[in-house]
């Protein structure tokens, strides 16, 4: 049976076997004694559906599977930028790019030979005035970083920056205003030669052992208590 050009009244001019019928064709089930004009309304709703759905095909791009997908992300997309992910309270995963002008400038020009991560500290998430920085050297050719953070910082923001060995640097990018997790003080102020009350299960989880040794490779981030 015809399912083009479907209308109310075409379809009042069926006999409710005919509709019957055409709703079985469309895959419609309709119970028994069900009334015509019920069973004309849901062919007809069954067909604008139908004609969405093929509206919608109509920009759809069918391929013949052998489509190629790469089994890698780019190494760039050429776009100056950085971002910065806590790993965990202590340690943060910084990874950056940099666009393909402005790696030559940075490779041809000699006032912008070096190339740091500037880690800069606030007291606050308000505040304008850095408490304290640190620079770290990286190479045209690093794209990621992992710092360890001084425990007793709050806020930072890490620039991707650049200069002579001048006081002046030149930011390249940077990324937003982040806070430190803040930790059990108690954990945060550890280190080898200071007595620590810890309770039992804080030592069953190796956690004192961990902190030891955590300040043995990297004592250079924590204060000087």
């Amino acid at each position: 049976m015809e399912k083009q050009f479907l209308s109310r009244q075409h379809l009042e001019s069926f006999s409710t076997q005919d509709l019957v019928a055409l709703a079985d064709d469309y895959g419609i089930d309709i119970p028994e004694n069900l009334n015509r004009r019920f069973i004309i309304e849901e062919i007809l709703d069954s067909v604008e559906e139908m004609e969405n759905v093929r509206i919608a095909n109509e920009d759809v791009v069918y391929t013949d599977g052998n489509l190629q997908i790469a089994s890698s992300l780019p190494t760039s997309y050429n776009e100056t930028r950085i971002n910065a992910l806590f790993h965990d309270p202590a340690w943060v995963f910084v990874f950056w790019d940099i666009s393909t002008a402005d790696l030559d400038k940075l490779k041809n020009e000699a006032s912008l030979k070096n190339l740091f991560l500037h880690v800069v500290f606030f007291d606050s998430e308000t505040a304008e005035t850095p408490s304290d920085t640190m620079d770290i050297r990286i190479s045209h050719e690093d794209r990621m970083q992992y710092l360890l953070l001084p425990s007793s910082k709050r806020y930072f923001v890490i620039d991707l920056a650049c200069n002579a060995g001048t006081p002046n640097l030149q930011v390249l990018a940077y990324t937003e205003r982040m806070k430190m997790p803040e930790g059990s003080p108690l954990i945060s102020s550890m280190q080898p030669g200071k007595k620590v009350d810890m309770a039992p299960l804080i030592k069953l989880s190796g956690m004192e052992e961990l902190l030891r040794e955590h300040y043995l490779q990297h004592r250079e981030a924590f204060n000087n208590r």
